[in-house]
């Protein structure tokens, strides 16, 4: 069975089974919340430039799904409106890349987010709501590796990183109230960080970051 299928089930579990009976915290407060799920990183054009004389190559990397936690910690104001910061990391090793460039590898990020949610009130049991964030992140890092010996060697070997670049992210999601301060949540994003390019000693790769990612998690109020 697929990540991405077992990560819907245990939503609709959470959604089915839990919160029987609880009912959300009114009133305007600080709230905590921890997640994790899966993240899918979209294939994206590589434009890779050696250290050598020539122009750059281009070609295509694809990815496997991969993991992505975070936390954040936000304040729930007497309406429709939340506001948080987040810290998140993500993951993906890469599935299919040119064996010129490398053999394995995997693409990386880390990223802080000023993220704003807008709640629709409750239907039956769920509080469905949307969002929106912004920010930028601290590390982006592409592993390019070899897995055995190769005559000539790849070209694109190395650890390619950049830090600074501006990131955002759409959010769609449904909260669940599991006692009077504890809440289950599940969310849909939309995920990119603005057309990096990489470095790598004399090297730099350029790559597009962009996520789909399915998510669920807890949230704590104070």
């Amino acid at each position: 069975m697929s990540k991405r299928r077992l990560t819907t089930i245990a939503l609709a579990m959470a959604c089915a089974g839990l919160g029987g009976g609880a009912a959300f915290a009114q009133g305007a407060g600080v709230y905590a919340r921890a997640y994790g799920g899966l993240s899918t990183l979209n294939s994206t054009d590589v434009s890779f430039k050696s250290g050598l004389p020539g122009p750059p190559s281009t070609d295509k990397i694809s990815f496997d799904s991969g993991l992505l936690v975070g936390a954040a910690l936000g304040y729930d104001f007497e309406g429709p409106w939340k506001a948080e910061i987040e810290y998140a990391y993500r993951s993906s090793d890469v599935r299919r890349l040119p064996v010129s460039l490398a053999q394995s590898g995997d693409f990386a990020s880390t990223a802080i987010m000023v993220n704003g949610l807008y709640s629709f009130g409750e239907v039956g049991p769920l509080r469905p709501y949307v969002g929106a964030g912004a920010g930028f992140s601290p590390e982006l890092d592409l592993d390019l590796t070899s897995s055995g010996p190769s005559a000539p060697p790849p070209s694109a070997l190395g650890n390619y990183s950049r830090s600074g670049r501006f990131a955002y992210q759409g959010i769609a999601g449904a909260e669940l109230p599991l006692t009077d301060r504890w809440t289950g949540f599940g969310e849909f994003r939309v995920f990119a960080i603005d057309s990096p390019s990489l470095r790598s000693s004399s090297k730099t790769l350029k790559a597009d970051y962009q996520t789909i990612d399915l998510l669920v998690g807890v949230s704590r109020r104070f």
